[in-house]
């Protein structure tokens, strides 16, 4: 018999569409072992973003989200809840807890203690920095580090394949699914005059950046599902600090780093700690021309380049997506067992 599987993930404009990203990548591997899986999400945008075939989206009010989510838990009786929401509300999360009595529920990218009791498992990739730990506390597991990141399942396949060539010809410019701050514009406005280099400049699902700038050296396409594959294409990558970086880093790909956000920032140093990366800080306090230092600086040093390349590849081995799932089934397997009670 199947396994049921609901997975509240909301993103957009202000939030990003990281969250999205990594939940439909986890529903793809999810799907291949024969389990019903069950989207909501909270705008239009990360609809268009969820929609496949094989499983059900539902577009859910936040004011009235508790309500649908109680009443569907009811009809469906999952066997599985996995929670991907920014700072979700502990009201929310209660009421979940309470409506399925047979459910585990896993949260991911959360730190509050509050809402980790809740939950049988806690899975940060992100939060949990970059060594691999693994520890139960009250009850809940937690997975920490970079080995459970839930990166695209061609990561590995491009890792094994990536070269720094000698010359430094094209640079890959993706700076979130949102870019609420507008960095993308200021990183091509950076190098508008670099027409030595091919520019591509992804804009992401959520974005409201219009393409102004134009040059011939530079192109911009609208989001693609294929990133990861351009990054591999590419001699150097100017990049936020979330999903993207983790991308450049686990293929090779030598990156340059303008943060969204604070912890995006916090992330960034500590690769850059590593030399795993360039890291020029939070973007909006960065000026074009310190962007065009940085990419002159890195596309003529091919030991720079090679330098960041080295000491990124042994930090993410891009197997995370494989390891969370498998932590899932086991969950889920375990169904029989005392369901958590807190």
């Amino acid at each position: 018999m199947n396994k049921k599987i609901m997975i509240v993930v909301y993103g957009g404009f202000l939030r990003g569409m990281g969250h999205v990203v990594r939940m439909k990548r986890l529903a793809k591997e999810l799907i291949q072992e024969g389990n019903d899986l069950y989207f909501y999400t909270n705008e239009q945008v990360c609809v268009e973003m969820l929609s496949h075939s094989a499983w059900h989206v539902h577009l859910v009010k936040e004011s009235n989200v508790i309500l649908q989510i109680e009443q569907d838990i009811k009809e469906i009786n999952p066997d599985l809840l996995l929670i991907d929401v920014l700072h979700c509300e502990l009201q929310l999360l209660r009421s979940i807890k309470a409506s399925s009595s047979n459910a585990k529920l896993v949260l991911f990218e959360e730190e509050r203690t509050e809402a980790c009791q809740l939950a049988d498992a806690v899975v940060n990739g992100i939060y949990g920095g970059l060594d691999e730990k693994h520890l139960q506390v009250n009850g809940t597991d937690y997975f920490y580090g970079t080995p459970y990141l839930l990166l695209d399942h061609e990561i590995s396949k491009l890792k094994d394949t990536y070269e720094v060539r000698k010359e430094c010809k094209k640079v890959v410019i993706s700076l979130g699914g949102s870019d609420p701050e507008g960095l993308l514009t200021k990183a091509v406005s950076a190098l508008r005059e670099a027409g030595h280099l091919h520019i591509l400049a992804v804009t992401g699902k959520a974005s409201r950046i219009e393409e102004k700038i134009k040059a011939t050296h530079i192109q911009f396409i609208r989001h693609t599902d294929q990133l990861s594959a351009h990054l591999a294409e590419a001699d150097l990558a100017i990049v936020a600090g979330g999903m993207t970086l983790y991308e450049a880093v686990c293929i090779g790909v030598p990156s340059i780093v303008l943060s969204q956000v604070d912890h995006q920032a916090v992330t960034a140093t500590r690769f850059a700690q590593k030399g795993a990366c360039y890291h020029l800080g939070l973007g909006r306090l960065v000026d074009e021309k310190d962007i065009w230092r940085a990419v002159r600086r890195l596309s003529g040093s091919y030991f720079l380049r090679r330098s960041i390349h080295l000491n990124g590849r042994s930090l993410i081995d891009g197997k995370g997506t494989e390891r969370v799932k498998n932590i899932l089934i086991y969950l889920m397997n375990h169904h029989q067992k005392e369901h958590k009670d807190v």
